[in-house]
Parts: C-alpha cells; sequence; structure tokens
C-alpha cells in the first residue's frame, strides 16, 4: 500500500464513526465530509486557543477550545448513537458562530485577523451534506452575521493584552493559509471520494451488463425451452410418416418384384397401354382420405364397377381407392377387361404405391429440415461474430411460426399480412427473441384458440412489425406496469415477468420503440425500428 493509499484509509476510518449498515455510498460520504471538517476546525480550535492562552487571553482563548470540546463530544455521542442528522447540526451551528464570537471577543476584523473566515468552512460543510435548501439558510445566517459584525466593528473593545493593531499580520496569515489549505483539503478528498465513487459506478454498471446479458440469455433459453415439446413432437410426425412410408415401400416393392416381371413380358402393347395411362392417372391424384372416406369411396367405385359390368367389382376398388383413381372409371375399361387385368391392376397399385410413399418421405423430409432450419435460424440468424447483418423481419417471424406449428395448428388462425419483407441491419437473434416473446404471450392469451395476426410494413424511414391477438385484451390496472421487469399477470410457473422487459429493451438498443394498444378482442403489440442503419449495441 503507498503512503496516498494509507493516508486515506486512515481518513476513512476516521470518518468511518457515523456509519451504519444500512448506510449507502453517498450516506457514507456525507459522513466523511462533516467529520473531517470537524477534525480540521478542531486543530484550528486548539491552535488559536493556544495562541490567546499564550498572549494572556484567557476569556477570548476559551471560545475556540469549546469548540473542540463541543466536537469532541458531539462525535462521541455519533459515535454511540448513529443519529447523523443531530450531530451535522450542532457542527454546522458551532462551525458558524464561534468563530464570530471569537473575533467579537477579540474586538473586530482587525484585531482578530477576521478569524470569522474560518466560519466559511461550515457552508462548504453544509454544501456537501445538507439539502440545497438548508445550505442557503445557512448562506443567510452566515451573511446576516458578516453584516452584523461590520456594524458593531467600531464598538468593539480591543483586549488590554493584546497591542492595539491586534495579532496583526500574522493572525491574517494564519487565517487564511489555514482556511485555505483546509477547503483544499476538503476539495481534494471529495475529488478522491468522487474518483472511487466512479470506478466503484463502472464496476457495479458492468456486473449488471453482465447480469443484463445473462439474463437475456436465460430468457431466450427459456423462451426456446418451452417450444421444444411442440417442436419434438413436429419432428415426429414426419419421421414417424418416413418410417410408416419406408415399411409400406418395402412391402409393395417386395409383391412388385416378384410379380411384375411375368406381368409385363405376359401383356400385350394395349394392356402395357392401359397400365400406364393408370399409372399416370395416379400420379395426379392427391386425396389425403380418412377411414370413413375411404370406406365410403370405395362403396362407391364398387358400385360404378358393377355398372360397367367388371366382374369381381369389390376386388379392384381397393386397388383404385388406394392409387387414387376413383374417376372416369371408364377410361380403364380396356385394361379392366383384359384377361390379365387383376395381376395388372395389382402391379400398377405396388408401383403407386411406392411412388406415393416415396412422395410423403420426401414432403415429411422437407418438413423436418424446416423445423431443422428454423431452430438454426433462431438460434443463430446473422453473423457469428456477433456483429449487425442484414435480415428480413417477414422471414424471421416466419421462423417462429414454424417452431411454434404444434401449438398454433390446434385451434389458431394465423394471419400474415406482409406487406413488406422489412429488411433492416441489426441483431436478429435479439430481435427473435421479441418476436418469440410477443408471439407466446399472444398464444397464452388467446388460450390458443383464436385469431394470431402478424403485419409487417414499412414507412419512409422506418419499419413497423404488428403481433395481434383475439385475447381478453390486458386489464386497465397492469397496462402501466407491462414493461416493468419480473411484473407479470400470469399465474405462478407460467411466466417469469422479464420477457416484455428484455424485448422493450432489446428494440430500443436498436433504435426503435415498442408500443401496444388493447381492448376486449383485440390486443396489439408494435415494434418500430429505423430503416437507416442504427448504432446498435449488443448485450
Amino acid at each position: 500500500m503507498s503512503g496516498r493509499d494509507r493516508v486515506w484509509a486512515l481518513v476513512d476510518r476516521l470518518g468511518s464513526l457515523a456509519d451504519t449498515p444500512a448506510d449507502d455510498d453517498e450516506e457514507r460520504q456525507r459522513h466523511r465530509f462533516m467529520l473531517l471538517t470537524g477534525y480540521s476546525m478542531g486543530c484550528g480550535g486548539i491552535i488559536w486557543g493556544s495562541l490567546c492562552f499564550a498572549g494572556g487571553l484567557y476569556g477570548p482563548g476559551l471560545i475556540p477550545y469549546a469548540y473542540t470540546l463541543i466536537t469532541i463530544v458531539n462525535f462521541s455521542v455519533l459515535g454511540r448513537t448513529k443519529r447523523f442528522g443531530a450531530a451535522r447540526t450542532v457542527q454546522v451551528l458551532i462551525s458558524l458562530l464561534l468563530p464570530f464570537f471569537t473575533q467579537w471577543a477579540l474586538g473586530g476584523f482587525l484585531a482578530s485577523g477576521a478569524i470569522m473566515l474560518w466560519a466559511m468552512l461550515a457552508l462548504v460543510c453544509a454544501l456537501s451534506f445538507e439539502s440545497k435548501r438548508a445550505a442557503v439558510g445557512w448562506l443567510v445566517v452566515y451573511l446576516a452575521l458578516t453584516v452584523f459584525s461590520g456594524v458593531i466593528d467600531s464598538h468593539l473593545t480591543v483586549p488590554a493584552n493584546l497591542p492595539s493593531g491586534g495579532f496583526g499580520p500574522l493572525s491574517f496569515t494564519l487565517n487564511i493559509a489555514t482556511v485555505s489549505a483546509t477547503v483544499f483539503v476538503l476539495t481534494v478528498y471529495f475529488l478522491h471520494l468522487r474518483d472511487r465513487a466512479n470506478e466503484e459506478l463502472a464496476r457495479k454498471n458492468a456486473q449488471i451488463a453482465k447480469s443484463q446479458q445473462a439474463l437475456v440469455q436465460s430468457e431466450k433459453m427459456a423462451a426456446l425451452g418451452q417450444l421444444v415439446a411442440g417442436v419434438a413432437h413436429e419432428l415426429n410426425t414426419p419421421l414417424g410418416a418416413i418410417a410408416a412410408s419406408v415399411g409400406s415401400i418395402a412391402s409393395a416393392l417386395d409383391t412388385a418384384l416378384a410379380e411384375l416381371p411375368a406381368v409385363l413380358a405376359a401383356a400385350s402393347a394395349s394392356e402395357l397401354e392401359g397400365l400406364q395411362a393408370l399409372l399416370h392417372a395416379s400420379e395426379q391424384a392427391r386425396t389425403s382420405l380418412t377411414s370413413r372416406e375411404e370406406r365410403a369411396l370405395r362403396a362407391q367405385v364398387e358400385a360404378d364397377l358393377d355398372r360397367l359390368g367388371i366382374p369381381e367389382a369389390r376386388k379392384f376398388s381397393r386397388s383404385f381407392v388406394a392409387m387414387g383413381t376413383t374417376e372416369h372409371l371408364d377410361a380403364h375399361l380396356p385394361l379392366l377387361q383384359s384377361p390379365s387385368a387383376e395381376a395388372l391392376i395389382r402391379s400398377a397399385a405396388d408401383l403407386s404405391s411406392i411412388r406415393r410413399n416415396s412422395g410423403t418421405i420426401r414432403t415429411a423430409a422437407d418438413r423436418a429440415a424446416k423445423i431443422v432450419f428454423a431452430l438454426k435460424s433462431y438460434a443463430h440468424p446473422g453473423s457469428a461474430t456477433g456483429e449487425a447483418v442484414d435480415g428480413r423481419l417477414a422471414d424471421n417471424l416466419d421462423t417462429v411460426l414454424t417452431l411454434y406449428q404444434n401449438q398454433l395448428k390446434s385451434g389458431v388462425e394465423v394471419v400474415r399480412t406482409y406487406e413488406d419483407p422489412c429488411q433492416v441491419r441489426g441483431h436478429h437473434d435479439e430481435l427473435n427473441q421479441v418476436w418469440t416473446n410477443l408471439v407466446h404471450n399472444a398464444l397464452q392469451a388467446m388460450a390458443h384458440r383464436g385469431r394470431l395476426e402478424l403485419r409487417t410494413e414499412r414507412a419512409a424511414d422506418s419499419v413497423r412489425v404488428q403481433v395481434i391477438d383475439s385475447g381478453p385484451g390486458i386489464p386497465e390496472s397492469a397496462r402501466r406496469r407491462l414493461f416493468e421487469p419480473f411484473f407479470t399477470t400470469k399465474t405462478q410457473g407460467e411466466g417469469s415477468g422479464l420477457g416484455l422487459s428484455i424485448s422493450r429493451e432489446i428494440v430500443e438498443r436498436h433504435g426503435g420503440t415498442i408500443a401496444f394498444e388493447s381492448r376486449p378482442g383485440r390486443t396489439a403489440f408494435t415494434v418500430t425500428l429505423p430503416t437507416a442503419e442504427p448504432e446498435v449495441h449488443h448485450a
């Protein structure tokens, strides 16, 4: 520890007399400033009391000694009671009055060397730990005493022990030098406290920034965690379709490989032409049927085949329904009347099944890939270096909707009104968190039943994104506190109360605003972002 650090440590120990565990840094600084001023003026009281006693001026000398004694008693009581308000009033009062009393006792300005200058320290002291109004009051008292001293100066009696000129230049020099030095020391100490407070503030700001970043990441992970179950279901659906289709392909392929070579070898040119026509017709079929619809359609096809005079119509109806070729059956009449009709149509059904299930696998794989891409885009939509990048807000909204697909399909009508894709530069991983929070809140407000509308539009110098739900609206009592951290209208366990607070912070860091309007049946959150490239501060 350096010599200067030791000095400040000693001052801190001397100034900690009034501290309590409940005091904040500002209050502790007030304590130290008052105590340091009292210590300084107490030393001055000893010096002046000693000078007076040395000159045989016992009456005037008792006044500065009294100041030192009262200061000691006052600080002792303060150390026991910690009543800083009472102690500071006593200290300012004696610091203001006793220098004037000493000056009057010594015979006035000239005789005392204007010892009332010490009272200025009371004003410096009051400015540091009193309110501005109280400090002005003390200033008025100081000026009144100064004027009063000037009025009575010529009527004061110089003690006989003093020469006609009083203490002379020595007293002026002593008073001006000591008061100036004390003010300088107090100023240096104040600057020291300010520097230390700034360092502490910088440290706390760094901690807050780190905690804030952790909160944002935590809220993001919490939002992502809420999606996990739905995303897992959404991935299981295409995976299940792929597994089922693979089994169907394997079965159809086994049958086709066993029968198709012989069927093709024995088929005539017209039969092959009919087989191709039937396969072509099955390619156009895209109908997905429930069990009930399939049974009704089989009965209809069977009846149509009976009217065409096809024997064993029931056997053929199953294949035609499976291929989706249930209309214009008369177009396939030559093939149905062929001696090899049963084998040809069964082979066509197997080939159609292979093609159809291959399409199902392709669709399911595309769906799974879309979900995986949405997850990747949600987590890392921009630059890996954390820099602001260009991105389309409409695409980001679609990404969020993809992740919420499992919760949307149960009873939510989604309406996309994208007047403009709204490309902006920013940290889109953070903006995605905003869209996630707004969509999630909207779904919860509607109890996953209702209308969810997402809008984007571009103005001259900004873009707007709106998330609108048809829920019951936000209660009037909650609207003023909606963006407060940890405030939530949800039941315990459903929300942390950080979503909207973090969303507003993210939007404001991007130079934008977030607002809402709400009434029963319609709540709209509007995010406005600048189109000009903002100075984005990454959390």
